[in-house]
């Protein structure tokens, strides 16, 4: 007699990566995924772009990913929606500009002479 073993359906996962991801301008492969999981790949502009090709991942891409096993579904999704605290950007800071140390000098002190760096870090 066969025994019959419970075979689960995989589940196939698709995350659209903003702007502020951890995984924005990284190659597909340096993300690791829990165990049972795979990439299929990344759907951009309404084009596949298999994992084998490994790409550089950019916002508005959907990471395509499958999880072999259900319980792995959520895992899966914690690890591709994975976001800065902050907002981020490679280009720009928005973060607010603080004074320096020689900045922050009592105003009193107004009448002395001051050659301290009037930029904000």
């Amino acid at each position: 007699m066969l025994e019959s073993k419970k075979v689960s359906e995989p589940n196939l996962l698709g995350v659209l990566i903003q702007e502020n991801s951890i995984y924005c301008s990284i190659h597909l492969t340096e993300i690791q995924l829990p165990d049972k999981c795979a990439f299929l790949g990344i759907s951009r502009e309404s084009k596949l772009i298999y994992a084998t090709d490994n790409p550089i991942i950019f916002a508005g891409d959907y990471i395509l990913a499958i999880a072999t096993h259900p319980m792995m579904v959520p895992a899966l999704k914690v690890t591709l929606k994975k976001i800065h605290s902050l907002y981020y950007s490679l280009t720009s800071c928005l973060l607010e500009a603080r004074p320096t140390d020689s900045q922050s000098i009592n105003s009193d002190y107004s009448d002395l002479p001051t050659a301290f760096n009037s930029t904000y870090y």
